[in-house]
């Protein structure tokens, strides 16, 4: 029987009801200490989230497309704020109904309060300073930490894939003694949480390939789509 966690539904709440309902989690989950101690974000912080959103999401009302994207940021920089509370809720409550729902959320036994593991990265590139080029994905709902792979000169080995908790694993029956990610010919990783990642020192006319991935508490999202750029 699934235990009674907090309902992850607001992700897809009508537009105009998420205000209110960040809210109520607002006053239920800082309003109430104990039995709310863990504060994973202050409650100005998801204050200022809120009111971002709701100021995104009237321009985009009335500017258009052009404010589509400041929009999406907002509010997915408030959905991960208010996963932040539903979790930490989930570990006051420990299937407590009352407790989740004076924190400001809805009660259920649907699905999994833990989230569900990040979707896939759409990565951009561009050109720096001669030798450098400079990759970055859109924000993606939910993800803690975001890792790349760059290749020099052709696309990433089948050999090589993510682990469930976001490590490089290469199969050691390739190679003798064992797995050497430095055998990935002319592979940079850059697993630090930025989505932005700069490598310099490449070489003219070479091309590189580059591949994303997210990561949460839940897990590892898939690999993105290979985007390659010629380095000048």
């Amino acid at each position: 029987m699934n235990k009674i966690h907090c309902s992850l539904n607001y992700h897809n709440m009508e537009l105009d009801k998420v205000e209110s309902f960040c809210l109520g989690v607002k006053a239920g989950y800082f309003g109430h200490n104990p039995p709310f101690t863990v504060l994973p974000l202050t409650e100005l912080a998801y204050e200022d989230l809120i009111k971002d959103y709701v100021f995104t999401r009237a321009a985009y009302v009335n500017g258009g497309e052009l404010q589509k994207g400041p929009f999406l940021l907002a509010k997915a920089a408030l959905m991960e704020a208010t996963d932040s509370l539903a979790f930490a809720t989930d570990k006051v409550a420990k299937g407590d109904a009352a407790i989740i729902t004076l924190a400001g959320f809805e009660p259920t036994k649907t699905g999994n309060s833990e989230g569900v593991k990040p979707g896939q990265c759409v990565v951009t590139v561009k050109r720096g300073i001669a030798g450098e080029l400079i990759s970055n994905c859109a924000l993606v709902t939910g993800a803690k930490h975001y890792g790349c792979i760059m290749v020099e000169g052709g696309a990433l080995p089948d050999w090589v894939t993510i682990s469930a908790d976001g490590k490089i694993v290469i199969d050691a029956s390739e190679f003798t003694p064992g797995p050497d990610p430095s055998k990935i010919t002319g592979a940079q990783f850059d697993l630090t949480d930025q989505r932005e990642k700069h490598f310099t020192g490449l070489k003219h006319d070479a091309t590189y390939y580059f591949y994303y991935y997210a990561v949460n508490a839940t897990g590892v999202g898939p690999l993105s789509e290979v985007v390659s750029m010629v380095c000048w």
